[in-house]
């Protein structure tokens, strides 16, 4: 057992230990102290699990890390406490789907064009995973291959065409940054419409 008190927080005190029977005590004694430990631990983890009297889990997760990584945290929680069925999966990518498609035509991309269907394949991609966009060309872009019959410079080359027709997303040169903002958008729209993360 571990008690911990809030004079100094140091960082590797508060470091999640992998021990089963563990507890970790936490002392403050006014408002600035509870915040101190708490950003202590969210800085190192990115997460805090805090249990009431009822024995029922709270996370707060660190909204400082990004929007990507508080949805998969999310994700990652309340998947497996749901039981998972093939009716849940195929609502759960028709409600990704319908996001996406509003997303597209909320900034004009021309639904004719093969780099508008492309961005759309990939868009669910990367909804499913947001880590694909570490590495696009070689991670992202190999994924609409198959399924477009075309070399990872032509999936790149149609991506840009498109975006350079879309009338409301002109601003946004890089195939990156257009891919992360509509990403965002996507999320945003899924989590404000439809209530899923």
């Amino acid at each position: 057992m571990r008690y911990y008190t809030t004079g100094t927080i140091d960082r590797n005190a508060v470091s999640p230990r992998k021990t089963k029977n563990e507890y970790g005590f936490f002392i403050a004694c006014d408002d600035r102290a509870i915040l101190k430990c708490i950003n202590a631990m969210l800085l190192n983890s990115g997460m805090v699990g805090l249990s009431d009297a009822d024995g029922r889990i709270h996370y707060l997760i660190d909204g400082r890390r990004g929007q990507n990584y508080v949805l998969s945290q999310m994700r990652e929680r309340i998947l497996p406490l749901r039981e998972s069925s093939v009716a849940d999966s195929l609502y759960e990518d028709a409600v990704i789907y319908r996001a996406i498609d509003n997303v597209i035509r909320r900034y004009g991309f021309p639904e004719t064009l093969t780099g508008t269907r492309i961005l759309r394949f990939l868009l669910f991609r990367l909804y499913k995973d947001p880590n694909l966009l570490k590495c696009v060309s070689k991670s992202l872009y190999p994924l609409a291959q198959p399924e477009f019959h075309i070399s990872v410079s032509q999936v790149e080359r149609n991506l840009r065409y498109a975006i350079q027709k879309a009338p409301r997303i002109k601003e946004k040169s890089r195939v990156l940054s257009v891919l992360r903002f509509l990403l965002d958008a996507t999320m945003k729209e899924v989590i404000e419409k439809y209530g899923r993360g």
